[in-house]
């Protein structure tokens, strides 16, 4: 991508959302861009096309800043959405605890399951030899239970603070309001 350095230095605001972006999606977005507004796509015909047409820069100035806006705020979408279905998972448990239902127990006894086997599948893998032909079954049920264990601590732990601290900064990252 030999125009990248250029793109850069056009909308300094993009740069993170670029350089974050390990799928390439962001690069092919600009590079859509600048075929659409500049008509050219290689590195010189967009130097070309900035200089020969200040009007046509800021224009293709703002469309990128507003792709990357649009993309920051599609990734808070994503993030409440995920939030608040850790929220309802929550409350449900909640509201079947009330209720007295015995279902209530679910959650509380899968967590403690995991996190069991976790703990003591680290244990086996730290502290005792483990067959040569065992070792990669070990090794990918501690990742597993890891995971697993990971999803536990972010249903019980995560607090709704939290949550609202991180919806509150994604917010302003979006907005360009942050500070």
């Amino acid at each position: 991508m030999p125009f990248l350095p250029l793109l850069l230095g056009l909308a300094p605001t993009v740069a993170s959302w670029i350089l974050g972006d390990k799928t390439g999606a962001a690069v092919s977005k600009v590079t859509g861009i600048a075929r659409d507004i500049l008509g050219t796509d290689s590195a010189d015909g967009i130097e070309r096309a900035i200089a020969a047409d200040p009007n046509l820069a800021l224009q293709f100035r703002m469309t990128v800043i507003q792709a990357e806006a649009d993309a920051r705020r599609q990734e808070f979408d994503t993030l409440q959405a995920q939030l608040a279905d850790v929220q309802s998972a929550r409350n449900q448990t909640v509201e079947l605890a009330k209720s007295g239902s015995a279902i209530a127990w679910g959650a509380p006894i899968i967590s403690t399951i995991i996190t069991v086997g976790f703990f003591v599948m680290l244990y086996l893998v730290i502290r005792k030899e483990i067959p040569d032909g065992s070792r990669e079954l070990a090794n990918i049920m501690l990742g597993s239970l890891g995971a697993s264990f990971t999803a536990v601590i972010s249903y019980w732990v995560g607090s709704s603070a939290g949550s609202a601290s991180k919806d509150a900064t994604l917010r302003a990252a979006v907005t360009g309001k942050g500070g």
